[in-house]
Parts: structure tokens; C-alpha cells; sequence
């Protein structure tokens, strides 16, 4: 763990956070009602905080707000599969430092100090039950960036966005980082062109070696593919050469 992050225990709940973000860590920062409540209540002062809940990262809502002049982001931790149909965000398991947001949070921190683009982790919650918990995890909004989705949705895309995604990704895998859900939805490009990936739960470093990332790349493939046949989004043949032209060179 990292000189400046803190562990918290609150009740039931464990906070580790960058406590040169955050200086006094309190529970409700991870609770999304309380973000949109103040911001209804703020509006009508005029003041200049904001809070928004929209679908982003992965399969949850995320949540946008301002803390201290700093755009963050509020992800819950969601289940998928079968399973979400009988528990939708509780996970099995006693050990704090396991849990999914703690992990999320120190990878995020080793990435960081990697130089890799990816958000700024800011504070993972663990609320613990019997055998069971719950979490969250704040980042740092990054500025002025779209999803790959959206933009190919939108329009087609220049040979050099195509080819600048394939070089971010070879960035992690240089790195041995293996990104559990490399989708068009995790990789956001700023309005200078700059890519970033985010959503590394499950992620983790694994030891170097072509197969797993050829199926890596392969699985961003599949899901570019997919979006193009439920949204009829703008993606072609010739832009998955580009993008591997940039992972290659």
C-alpha cells in the first residue's frame, strides 16, 4: 500500500483512502442518494457543486459529484451473471483487504505509480455483514472524455484514435496488467486525443505471456463487434487492422 493511503473503520464499514484527497473520510461519501439529495438541496442556493447518476462504468450506475473542487466518481459494486438475480451487490467474503473495491484501489495506486493512463483512486469502501459485504469505489473523473463506445456510435473514427487505442493497451501489457473487461465502455479518449482505461475489477498483473494477451485483445474485438450489431455503431475491418497497427508498432 502506498505512503498516503489510510485505512478507516467506521460501524461496519472500512474506508481506505488517499488522505492527501481526502482529509476526514465519512461513510455517506459512498452513498449516491446522499450526493443527489445535497444537490437538489444546493441548487436552490445557487452554489456551484453538482451531482449527476448515469450508467458508466461496467455494469453499474456511477455516480458524478464535487468534493473540495474535485470531480469524482461514486461505482457500486454490482454482481453479474445468474447470480445477480438473487444478489445483486453482496459478495462472499470476511477479509477487508480482499475485498473488490480494496483491490480495485491498490491496483489503481500501482498503476498510477506505473505512469499508466488510468483514473486517480481516491477512497474503496467494504461494508461487512456475516460471511458477507458490500463496496464501493471513488475515482477521480477524468476530463473531457467520451467512451470508445459512444464516439463509434457517434462517428467513425480517425485511423489515429483507432491506432492510439491499440498503443494504450500495449502500454498495460508491457506492464503484464490484465484487464478483466476490455470493452469499448473501459476505454474513454479525451478531447486531445489522449486514452485511458478504466473498470480494473477482477484486474490484476499476471505473468508475461503472449497467449493471455492475444485473447485480451481478442475479447476488445468481440466487444466492438457487438456493439456494432446493437447499435449499428461505426466499425470496420480496416479499423481493427489500425488499432492493431498501434498495438504492434
Amino acid at each position: 500500500m502506498d505512503s498516503q493511503s489510510t485505512i478507516k473503520k467506521i460501524g461496519r464499514s472500512y474506508i481506505l483512502y488517499d488522505d492527501s484527497i481526502i482529509a476526514e473520510p465519512a461513510v455517506q461519501l459512498f452513498d449516491a442518494d446522499y450526493h443527489m439529495n445535497y444537490y437538489t438541496k444546493q441548487q436552490h442556493q445557487q452554489n456551484n457543486s453538482s451531482a449527476s447518476s448515469e450508467v458508466g462504468i461496467g455494469r453499474a450506475r456511477v455516480c458524478y459529484f464535487s468534493h473540495h473542487g474535485r470531480e469524482l466518481v461514486l461505482k457500486h459494486y454490482y454482481r453479474g451473471g445468474m447470480v445477480a438475480t438473487i444478489s445483486k451487490d453482496i459478495y462472499l467474503g470476511v477479509s477487508v483487504i480482499k475485498s473488490r473495491a480494496f483491490r480495485e484501489y491498490r491496483l489503481l495506486k500501482k498503476m498510477q505509480q506505473l505512469g499508466l493512463p488510468v483514473p486517480v483512486a481516491v477512497a474503496a469502501h467494504m461494508e461487512r455483514g456475516f460471511l458477507v459485504y458490500r463496496a464501493d469505489l471513488i475515482t477521480e473523473k477524468i476530463a473531457n472524455t467520451a467512451t470508445l463506445a459512444d464516439l463509434i456510435e457517434n462517428a467513425e473514427q480517425s485511423v489515429q484514435c483507432w491506432q492510439a487505442v491499440g498503443a494504450c493497451i500495449k502500454r498495460f501489457h508491457q506492464k503484464n496488467i490484465y484487464h478483466a473487461d476490455l470493452n469499448a465502455r473501459n476505454i474513454l479518449l479525451d478531447d486531445k486525443g489522449s486514452v485511458y482505461l478504466i473498470d480494473f475489477d477482477n484486474s490484476g498483473f499476471r505473468a508475461g505471456s503472449a497467449l493471455w494477451k492475444e485473447k485480451n485483445i481478442q475479447r476488445l474485438k468481440r466487444s466492438l463487434l457487438k456493439f456494432k450489431t446493437n447499435f449499428s455503431c461505426h466499425f470496420n475491418e480496416e479499423n481493427w487492422v489500425q488499432l492493431l497497427a498501434g498495438y504492434n508498432a
